[in-house]
């Protein structure tokens, strides 16, 4: 009984270790994207084209596979919704 349990710590022990790693992994992508996107902010707030950051976000994207888990479109305007008046 005792190798049971001693067996089933170790799986779960590994368990948790790999969803650490995994949520340490997902972490520093955000950091990552925060920075471009905090970037990109400034520039728009002193007058930078909005196409040019625009085409910097899809570049940007692109090279990062969580662009498009996160649904970060860059390719289109944002649609306004009818009914509230806010962004969709």
């Amino acid at each position: 009984m005792e190798r049971i349990t001693e067996h089933s710590s170790e799986v779960l022990l590994a368990r948790v270790n790999r969803e650490l790693e995994r949520i340490s992994d997902t972490q520093h992508r955000l950091a990552r994207r925060k920075i471009v996107l905090q970037r990109e902010a400034t520039r728009l707030r002193l007058g930078a084209s909005p196409l040019e950051v625009r085409l910097t976000l899809q570049v940007s994207a692109f090279g990062d596979d969580e662009g498009t888990r996160l649904g970060s479109d860059w390719s289109e305007e944002p649609r306004v919704d009818g009914h509230h008046g806010g962004l969709i």
